[in-house]
C-alpha cells in the first residue's frame, strides 16, 4: 500500500510540475494577469511542496519496509537468489550463501550443479530463456566441498516490461536431501509393509487352506471312524475268534458273540464272571504265568494253548494271545483273543503217530533212509537219518546228524572224489541220481552200497535231498567175481593156440584171438566186416552154422575143409556156442577152429575148459573185451559201430569219437572229459557217473540214456537230444 501511495504522490507532483511549466509559459499582458499567474504559481508550488513532504514520509516508510523485507529475504530458512538470463547469480540471501558458498555472487549457478546433472541444467536454462514457464523441479546440487545434495527449485522468470523477454530468474531452493531420504525410507517401509502384508495374506491363505484340509480330513476321519466302527462291530459279530476283555482279577467285561459258536455260551451270560472259572485245572498255572507276563508287558504276548470248558462239559483246546490295554482309557482291560484249535491238536496227534509209524518202518527196513539239506550259504546238514545206518556202518543216526561231514570218512578213499562230485552235481542240477560206491564200516568191513537220491528246491531257497542207501555187497561181490572170471576167460582165449573168433548174427567179425589172426591172416580191417578170404561155398557153410547155432543147435567138433589166404587147404574141427551179454541179449556166435592132425592144440583147449565146457562161454561178457587203446585204434581204421559194448570205467579223456555208435553201451563210471562226441549215437547207453566235463556233445543223441550222476559241467550240449529215464 505504501508503494502505491508513493507512486500516486509522484504522479501528482509530476502533474504539478507540468502545470507550473504551463503557467510559466503562459504570457500575460496585464498586471492582473501577472498577479493571477503569480497566485497560480504560488498555489502550485505549495501543492508541490506538500507532495514532496508526503513523498519524503513515504520514502522513509518504504525504506523501513524495504529493510524489513530485506531482513526477511536475508534470514529466510530457504535459499533465495536472483540470476540474470544466463544463470549468473546477482543476488542471494544468507541461506543460499550457506548452501552455495559465501561468495556465490557473479558466479554461474551451473557451477553448483552436480556434474552428472549439468547437461540437464543447461537444457533447463535454454528452456527458460526461450520463455517456457517452468515453475518447479528437482536437481542434484553440490556443496563447495563437492558433497552432493538433493534440491527442489521454484523458478520465476523476470521479463522486460517493454518486449516481454526474459532478463532474469528468481530461484527458491530447498535442500530436500533429508526429506528425500525420509521419503525413500518411507517407500522402503511401505514396500516392507506391502511384503509383510503379502506374506501375511499368503500365511492367512495357507492357514485357510490348511483349515479347510484339516476340516475335510476330520470329516474323512469321522466317516472312516464311523465306517471302521461298523466294520469292527460286524467283524466282532461274525468273527470266529473269541474276544474277551478282562479286569485285572480276570472278571469278564466284554465277550464277543463268537463264543456261542465255539463254546455254546451266550455273551451276556459270561459278563461279570471270572475267566479262570472255565479253564481246566491242569492249565491254571500256565494261564497264571501267561496273565502275569501280559500285565508286566504292554506288547502282545506269545500264544498259549489251554483247555476251556464247553457248555456241554467237554474240554475244548483254544489258543490265546493277550494285549495289555489297561492304560488305554477307551478299554481299561486285558484283551484276550482265542480260537478253537481242537482239530489242529487232533491233526498234530495224528501226525505224531504217523511219524512214529514212519520211524518204525524206516527202522525195520534193510536200508538207510535219510534227508540232506543245503541252505543258501552252501552249508549241508542231516536233519533225518534212519537207524539202518547202524547196521550199515555201525554209526548212530544221532552222531551222523550232529557230525554230517564226518560221514565222508566212511566212504572208500577210491570212491570219495566221485561221491563228492555226484553230491555236488545233485545239489546243482536238482535231479534224481543213482550210483554205487563202497563204504568202510566201523568194524573195517568194506561194503558195496547203492544210493538213490532225489534233489529239489524249496521256495525259501533251501535244497533238500531225500535218499535211500541199500547194501548191495553180495551183488557187488558177484559182479567182481564175474569180472575176474571174464578176465580169466579173456586171458585163456588170448593164450590158447586154437583159433577163436566171435561172429555176429549178420556174419561180421566182432573179435578174434592171435591164433585166428595167424590162421586166417586177418588184420584190424576185418573188425566189423564180413569174413574175408572166403569162397562162396565156405561163406554159405559158415552162414548155415551160425543160423543153426542161433536156432539152438550149436556145432560140436564138425569137420570142415577151409581154404587159407595162401590158397592152400586145411582140415579143421569147428565147434560153436551162443554168446550172450550180461543182460541176456545175444551178442553172436563163438567159433573154435582146431586144425586136424594136431591134437596137442585140442588138448590145450580142452584143458582150459573151453573145449570140454563151451556152454560156460555163454556167460562171457564179451562186450567188455575192448580197451580204450584198441577201440580208438579201430575207430581210426573206420569202425564206428560199438553198440552194446561194456566199457565201464574206460578212459576216453580228450578222445576224438565223432559220429560213433555207443547205443546201449555200458559206459558207467567212464572218464569222457574234453572228449569230442559230436553227433554220436548214445541212445539207451548206461552213462551213470560218467565225467563229461568240457566234452563236446553237440548234436549227440542221448535219448533214453541213463545220465544219473553224470557230470555235464561246461559240456557243449548244443542240439543234443536228452530224455532222461
Amino acid at each position: 500500500m505504501g508503494m502505491h501511495l508513493g507512486l500516486e504522490l509522484i504522479a501528482a507532483s509530476i502533474q504539478q510540475l507540468h502545470e507550473l511549466e504551463h503557467i510559466a509559459d503562459t504570457s500575460v499582458s496585464s498586471s492582473l494577469g501577472v498577479e493571477t499567474k503569480n497566485l497560480n504559481l504560488e498555489d502550485a508550488i505549495n501543492v508541490l511542496k506538500d507532495n514532496l513532504s508526503e513523498l519524503q514520509i513515504n520514502q522513509r516508510s518504504q525504506l523501513a519496509e524495504l529493510e524489513r523485507y530485506q531482513e526477511l529475504f536475508d534470514f529466510a530458512p530457504d535459499g533465495y537468489f536472483v540470476t540474470d538470463g544466463s544463470g549468473v547469480i546477482t543476488e542471494a540471501n544468507r541461506a543460499a550463501m550457506l548452501m552455495l558458498g559465501y561468495h556465490p555472487i557473479d558466479q554461474n549457478l551451473e557451477n553448483f550443479v552436480y556434474p552428472s546433472y549439468r547437461e540437464q541444467f543447461q537444457r533447463l536454462i535454454g528452456q527458460l530463456q526461450r520463455g517456457q514457464n517452468i515453475k518447479s523441479l528437482d536437481f542434484r546440487m553440490q556443496f563447495p566441498t563437492g558433497q552432493p545434495f538433493d534440491a527442489s527449485f521454484t523458478i520465476i522468470s523476470i521479463r522486460d516490461v517493454a518486449d516481454g523477454k526474459v532478463i532474469g530468474m528468481r530461484w527458491w531452493i530447498q535442500d530436500i536431501t533429508q526429506r528425500k531420504q525420509e521419503l525413500e525410507k518411507l517407500q522402503q517401509s511401505h514396500q516392507r509393509l506391502e511384503i509383510r502384508v503379502a506374506e501375511m495374506n499368503a500365511k492367512l491363505n495357507l492357514m485357510d487352506r490348511q483349515i479347510r484340509v484339516e476340516r475335510d480330513e476330520q470329516r474323512r476321519i469321522s466317516k472312516n471312524l464311523t465306517r471302521n466302527e461298523s466294520k469292527l462291530r460286524a467283524m466282532m459279530q461274525h468273527s470266529s475268534d473269541i474276544v474277551n476283555i478282562l479286569n485285572i482279577d480276570t472278571t469278564i467285561q466284554y465277550c464277543s458273540p463268537a463264543i456261542f459258536q465255539t463254546l455254546g455260551y451266550m455273551p451276556e451270560d459270561l459278563i461279570g464272571k471270572k475267566f479262570v472259572r472255565f479253564i481246566h485245572p491242569d492249565d491254571l498255572p500256565v494261564f497264571q504265568d501267561f496273565l502275569t507276563n501280559s500285565v508286566d508287558n504292554l506288547s502282545v504276548s506269545s500264544p498259549i494253548v489251554m483247555r476251556y470248558q464247553h457248555i456241554n462239559g467237554d474240554w475244548i483246546y483254544i489258543e490265546s494271545v493277550c494285549c495289555n490295554l489297561l492304560q488305554d482309557s477307551n478299554v481299561q482291560g486285558l484283551v484276550i483273543n482265542s480260537r478253537d484249535i481242537t482239530e489242529r491238536k487232533l491233526t498234530e496227534s495224528a501226525l505224531q503217530e504217523s511219524e512214529q509209524r514212519l520211524a518204525a518202518i524206516a527202522a525195520s527196513m534193510p536200508a538207510t533212509l535219510y534227508r540232506l539239506t543245503m541252505d543258501v550259504d552252501k552249508h549241508i546238514a542231516v536233519p533225518f537219518i534212519s537207524d539202518g545206518l547202524i547196521d550199515l556202518v555201525g554209526v548212530s543216526p544221532r552222531f551222523a546228524a550232529s557230525n554230517p561231514y564226518q560221514l565222508l570218512d566212511l566212504i572208500h578213499p577210491e570212491d570219495l572224489d566221485q561221491f563228492k562230485a555226484l553230491i555236488k552235481a545233485g545239489f546243482d542240477k536238482l535231479a534224481t541220481f543213482r550210483h554205487e560206491f563202497r563204504v568202510i564200516a566201523i568194524s573195517g568191513e568194506v561194503k558195496w552200497v547203492q544210493n538213490i537220491t532225489r534233489y529239489y528246491r524249496l521256495e525259501s531257497g533251501i535244497v533238500l535231498a531225500d535218499g535211500v542207501c541199500i547194501d548191495i555187497s553180495e551183488r557187488g561181490e558177484a559182479e567182481s567175481n564175474l569180472q575176474r572170471t571174464n578176465e580169466l576167460l579173456r586171458a585163456v582165449i588170448k593164450s590158447v593156440p586154437v583159433a577163436i573168433d566171435i561172429i555176429s548174427p549178420e556174419g561180421k567179425v566182432l573179435l578174434w584171438n592171435a591164433a585166428a589172426e595167424r590162421l586166417f591172416a586177418w588184420n584190424s580191417s576185418a573188425l566189423g566186416s564180413s569174413l574175408p578170404n572166403l569162397i562162396e561155398s565156405q561163406a554159405m557153410e559158415l552162414q548155415g552154422s551160425i543160423l543153426e547155432t542161433l536156432a539152438g543147435k550149436p556145432l560140436e567138433g564138425q569137420q570142415m575143409t577151409l581154404q587159407l589166404p595162401d590158397r592152400s587147404w586145411i582140415d579143421v574141427s569147428v565147434s560153436t556156442v551162443l554168446v550172450h551179454d550180461s543182460h541176456g541179449n545175444i551178442v553172436g556166435v563163438l567159433r573154435i577152429v582146431d586144425e586136424l592132425g594136431d591134437h596137442s592144440r585140442g588138448s590145450a583147449l580142452r584143458s582150459s575148459n573151453l573145449a570140454t565146457s563151451p556152454s560156460s562161454l555163454t556167460q562171457l561178457d564179451i562186450s567188455s573185451i575192448p580197451n580204450a587203446q584198441t577201440l580208438l585204434h579201430q575207430y581210426k581204421l573206420g569202425q564206428r559201430n560199438f553198440a552194446g559194448l561194456v566199457l565201464r570205467g574206460i578212459d576216453f579223456t580228450a578222445a576224438d569219437l565223432q559220429q560213433v555208435n555207443f547205443s546201449g553201451a555200458l559206459l558207467n563210471g567212464s572218464n569222457c572229459s574234453h572228449a569230442n562226441l559230436q553227433f554220436s549215437n548214445l541212445r539207451g547207453a548206461d552213462l551213470r557217473g560218467v565225467n563229461f566235463q568240457y566234452a563236446d556233445l553237440q548234436g549227440a543223441d542221448l535219448t533214453g540214456a541213463d545220465l544219473r550222476g553224470a557230470d555235464l559241467k561246461d559240456a557243449n550240449l548244443t542240439g543234443a537230444a536228452i530224455e532222461q529215464n
